[in-house]
């Protein structure tokens, strides 16, 4: 990394990332000092609970394989800074990123000039990415919000093609609510008038809301429920599914992963694609789409890095229920109980995070460690936490490298390592494997 780029990824890292958001309208004077970037693009918006980043990569690499120029907007990134900006394939370059920074950075400036807020963190970088995707002249821009959907600053965007809601749990209750509808009411917020939206309807009490919502917009609503999908074959590798809905009922569909919560990812995202075929406007073919599935790999989502090691983010309750479900279908017929590696940031449901690893899935042994960082929950915490509830040893460690070289040493041939509990951590432990060889797993 250079001085420049540096100096640029030191001075966003010191923008307050968790303080009280600004408002849309402050996010609103902030693009229009920037000319509106992507106004007249193609917006697909996506909001949610768990898997909005999975639903983003898949819409994102089906339009790549119709040969639609395509921008995808994601957060957080694990490694480098530059993952949350994609481009036709790849991830923006430095030189693209500093053009983008300098011209935010002197919009932020002649903002706190006229007496407002400077814009957070996730403003920079919403703000960032658009001017990048304005100047690279795509097409399609794919949007994950950051938290919620009502106040988050991608909500700014006034006119998106499709929006997309995926499963909705209990999450950031202190900001959201304290209840599946309420939560569900901010999720809906991005919804705009006459506005296609496809969600998932797999809650009652979401799809009420989201429903009611579409309805008073004048919005066409699709939902889509596990009903609705049969999986046809599956291993650790790939799952075949088909799709039940009126645009979709033959094709049989292959995602590139083991983990069976991804296709309800997938199916939201192969119906958000047949409605854009619909749409005057997408000259889009479905011939590739199923390529586009396949060349859909999203780090840190049952991630097998090396052989037998699965790093997953799962950071909420409905996300480490799905995680344990794939851990036990995973290591069903091996001979030897998986081991875990887990850590959380400290404002989450530990507790619950805890009670359902060790409910759900018979681990040989449990290693717990501390994610770098002032989030980061002291390991001895963790370690008391599953000390309670597991039926078997629990080993804590302060330095999370220091940690995976445990389980190195552990780790006896044909048995699995899942790591899990918060995309913070994952990014960790993948910067540590991009940096050093882990070849004796």
């Amino acid at each position: 990394m250079n001085k420049e780029m540096k100096a640029a990824v030191d001075f966003l890292y010191a923008t307050p990332k968790f303080t009280t958001k600004n408002s849309l309208d402050h996010t609103r004077e902030l693009m229009e000092l920037l000319g509106n970037p992507c106004l007249h693009k193609k917006v697909i918006h996506v909001a949610g609970s768990n898997g909005k980043g999975s639903v983003c990569c898949f819409i994102y690499h089906m339009l790549l394989s119709s040969g639609k120029k395509t921008a995808l907007f994601t957060s957080p990134h694990l490694v480098e800074i530059n993952e949350r900006f994609q481009m036709n394939g790849a991830q923006v370059d430095d030189e693209s990123f500093l053009y983008a920074f300098r011209k935010v950075r002197s919009a932020a400036e002649e903002l706190v000039q006229n007496k407002k807020n400077h814009p957070t963190f996730f403003e920079f970088i919403f703000a960032m990415g658009m001017v990048i995707f304005e100047r690279a002249d795509v097409e399609y821009v794919v949007l994950e919000t950051g938290l919620g959907g009502r106040l988050d600053a991608t909500n700014s965007f006034p006119d998106p093609l499709l929006a997309i809601i995926t499963s909705i749990s209990l999450e950031h209750t202190e900001i959201l609510g304290d209840t599946i509808a309420e939560i569900a009411g901010e999720k809906a917020g991005i919804l705009k008038k006459q506005v296609p939206v496809v969600f998932d309807r797999n809650s009652e009490e979401a799809a009420e809301v989201i429903e009611k919502r579409a309805d008073e917009l004048g919005c066409r609503c699709i939902g889509i429920s596990d009903k609705m999908i049969e999986i046809h074959e599956i291993n650790k590798n790939y799952i075949d599914f088909f799709l039940s809905t009126d645009y979709d009922s033959k094709t049989k569909w292959r995602i590139p992963f083991g983990a069976a919560y991804q296709v309800k990812n997938a199916a939201l995202a192969v119906t958000a694609m047949r409605l854009l075929l619909q749409m005057p406007g997408n000259a889009l073919t479905d011939a590739s789409w199923q390529q586009g599935l396949l060349l859909s790999v999203w780090p840190g989502r049952m991630q097998e890095v090396v052989p037998d090691v699965f790093f997953d983010g799962a950071h909420n309750a409905a996300g480490i229920t799905v995680f344990a479900d794939a851990v036990r279908r995973l290591t069903a017929e091996d001979a030897l109980p998986p081991l875990l590696l887990f850590s959380m940031v400290r404002d989450k449901d530990i507790q619950t995070a805890v009670r359902l690893l060790t409910e759900r899935v018979p681990w040989k042994a449990v290693y717990v460690t501390s994610i770098p960082g002032e989030r980061g929950t002291p390991f001895g915490e963790l370690k008391a936490l599953f000390e309670e509830s597991a039926a078997c040893p629990v080993f804590g460690y302060a330095d999370y490298a220091k940690a995976f070289q445990a389980l190195q040493g552990t780790k006896q041939p044909g048995q699995k390592v899942f790591c899990t509990g918060s995309l913070y951590f994952i990014g960790a432990l993948l910067e540590m494997i991009k940096e050093n060889r882990y070849d004796r797993f």
